[in-house]
């Protein structure tokens, strides 16, 4: 099969909007940490107790916040290159924080390093034809080349 930008380009908004949707999913409870005392407890034992993690309240609230807001950032396409590089260290480090100290190395399932490495197509690629990134450099380009 021929490389085909026109379904590479619809493939890239299906991952995008994909991984979209799971990273607002799973990054949403960042709210909960700022307004919630249970969550503020469970996520101080998590990241705390459990993952050793020094400060565990602002680690839990970076990692959770680079989900959520790089999660929106994806989905609208904007500034996609940088959200994605938010959610693709944040992915790395749950998965090599969640297997240290273990025997066998378990990838929960493989949901972390999918996310990392559908993150890692888009620091490549970028948000693809259908992104506010692509609308804004079309702007810009005309600009700059009125002729174009």
């Amino acid at each position: 099969m021929q490389y085909n930008p026109k379904w590479w380009t619809i493939i890239l908004l299906l991952i995008r909007a994909w991984l979209c949707y799971a990273m607002i999913r799973n990054g949403n409870s960042v709210i909960g940490i700022f307004n919630s005392e249970d969550e503020r407890t469970f996520f101080r034992k998590w990241f705390g107790d459990d993952l050793h993690f020094p400060v565990p309240l602002l680690m839990a609230a970076l990692a959770k916040g680079s989900e959520f807001i790089g999660g929106i950032l994806l989905g609208l396409g904007l500034f996609t290159r940088v959200s994605a590089s938010f959610i693709a260290f944040t992915m790395f480090v749950a998965t090599v924080t969640a297997n240290l100290n273990k025997e066998n190395f378990n990838i929960d399932g493989g949901f972390t390093i999918s996310y990392m490495l559908f993150a890692l197509v888009f620091i490549v690629w970028g948000g693809g034809k259908y992104s506010l990134d692509y609308l804004i450099s079309i702007r810009r380009n005309r600009k700059l080349h009125p002729a174009i």
